[in-house]
């Protein structure tokens, strides 16, 4: 399915160069046609992407060794994706939250807490609300990242719009507001 949308995409691109590129004169009426044929072959292109943080994850809390979650992702650019945190301190899920959307290029995603039971832990008082994460590739290890959140119990609105607030000079220690970022080890 993958190859399939990737070769239908790049046809798409390959048909609207060689329509633009002729020699004869092109219509603004063809000449927009032909452009919006590009752009929809590169949205086609990019509904393909999935999650960077795809993927079952070892989680710690900045530079600790001690296992405390395992932490699986799985999100697919255009449609709602799913966050689980297994903890064993809590004996199960210890949260489960909705991937709304997410961003490759910045390093961020947004998630909701499900709006029946909320984020999977008792006392979440955010039902149906809206989070926003920063995360960002750990270069002291392979298969690593570092993720903040900067956001919790939002409105999808507020959540969206809100910035990296995080500093990321020490992130092992601290950075991520009054704390330490979590760090997500690749589950080999």
């Amino acid at each position: 399915m993958k190859r399939t949308l990737k070769t239908t995409a790049l046809s798409l691109i390959l048909l609207a160069l060689i329509a633009c590129s002729t020699e004869k004169q092109v219509s603004e009426t063809d000449s927009n046609n032909n452009l919006l044929m590009g752009l929809l072959a590169g949205q086609v292109s990019e509904s393909s992407k999935d999650f960077t943080l795809n993927g079952v994850w070892n989680s710690f809390t900045g530079n600790a060794t001690t296992l405390d979650t395992i932490t699986t992702f799985s999100a697919k650019y255009g449609t709602h994706g799913l966050q689980l945190d297994d903890s064993s301190a809590f004996g199960g899920f210890s949260s489960c939250y909705i991937i709304i959307e997410f961003n490759n290029a910045e390093g961020s995603f947004i998630t909701q807490n499900p709006e029946n039971n909320g984020g999977c832990f008792a006392g979440d008082t955010n039902k149906g609300k809206y989070n926003k994460v920063f995360y960002f590739k750990n270069t002291a290890k392979e298969n690593s990242y570092w993720l903040c959140t900067v956001a919790f119990g939002k409105t999808y609105d507020v959540a969206k719009a809100q910035a990296d607030t995080s500093t990321r000079t020490n992130p092992g220690s601290s950075g991520c507001g009054a704390s330490a970022f979590s760090r997500y080890d690749k589950k080999i």
